[in-house]
């Protein structure tokens, strides 16, 4: 309630700074980020682009995590400064983090130590296509990894990886139903994406790759091998979803509320091949959500439908 009275009767606090900074021809500006990896094309996208808007010139520089670095390479036209001892949802001073690494706060013109994306850009809903600038050279990365040209791969993220909101994620006895009847299909593989090795799964047809390749590695792997996607709302799902190159791949999304992520962006995919499925659960519960709907948005169209 209070973020509302608050949007309606004071001024946008990003366009405040930026107008107080285009008046003292500042362009030096460093944003801290400490949270999550799927708000760079969700809000830091929309914020580069505004503080552009007012100030076409601008130098911006991001301090970050040192495991946010390949996610903001994406991010066009930005530098970062990685600080090694950040820790995801710990308390940060940015003044003190500059000095410990070597740098001056003197170096910059403005510091946003808090960037507010939820506050300050939610006008891009509906209007703004995030765009994250893919690399050519890293669609070799992939190769690393034994996927056989042969095989259809789906791509999959078991749970959504986030500090809050245990709704986003699909019960595993899903999952597990899920690849119980995609293993008749015998040309079919699912490779596991992620950082940890939870929920468990015994298959011959299951490829865990989770905790075993960087963020461009997914993204090489998804973009060149992967036919499909199934994804909660979550980083991965939002980098894939905004990357800015054209690859096919169908996507299905889980959802126990459509008011976040990429369905509260409410625009299409800057991949012009990409086809996405987003399957919603009833009163906020994703387990309403069988692994029958899930298969048959699945292979909607495809070759594979029985």
């Amino acid at each position: 309630m209070f973020r509302t009275v608050r949007r309606l009767f004071f001024p946008n606090r990003l366009d405040w700074l930026c107008r107080g900074a285009k008046r003292r021809r500042s362009t030096r500006i460093l944003l801290a980020w400490n949270r999550g990896l799927g708000d760079i094309a969700l809000g830091l996208y929309a914020i580069v682009h505004r503080i552009r808007y007012w100030i076409p010139d601008a130098e911006i520089t991001f301090l970050i995590r040192d495991n946010l670095r390949e996610g903001f390479s994406l991010l066009d036209g930005v530098q970062t400064i990685l600080a090694p001892l950040w820790v995801r949802g710990e308390p940060y001073d940015v003044n003190q983090t500059l000095i410990s690494l070597g740098r001056s706060p003197k170096e910059f013109d403005l510091i946003i130590p808090w960037p507010s994306p939820t506050e300050w850009v939610n006008w891009q809903y509906g209007q703004l296509v995030p765009r994250l600038k893919w690399n050519p050279s890293h669609d070799e990365l992939y190769k690393k990894f034994d996927l056989p040209s042969h095989f259809t791969y789906i791509g999959v993220q078991a749970v959504a990886e986030t500090h809050y909101g245990l709704w986003r994620n699909w019960p595993q006895n899903r999952w597990i139903e899920l690849f119980e009847k995609l293993y008749p299909y015998d040309s079919v593989r699912v490779i596991l994406f992620g950082l940890g090795s939870e929920p468990t799964f015994s298959s011959d047809r299951i490829i865990d790759l989770r905790g075993k390749t960087s963020l461009f590695n997914l993204l090489s792997i998804i973009k060149n091998r992967c036919r499909y996607l199934i994804a909660p709302d979550s980083g991965i799902l939002s980098m894939v979803y905004y990357l800015d190159a054209a690859f096919p791949l169908q996507i299905v999304s889980l959802w126990a509320d459509p008011k976040h992520g990429i369905l509260k962006q409410n625009v299409a995919s800057p991949n012009p091949l990409l086809v996405h499925r987003p399957l919603i659960g009833a009163h906020r519960d994703l387990s309403t959500v069988s692994a029958d709907h899930v298969l048959n948005s699945l292979f909607l169209g495809s070759a594979h439908a029985k």
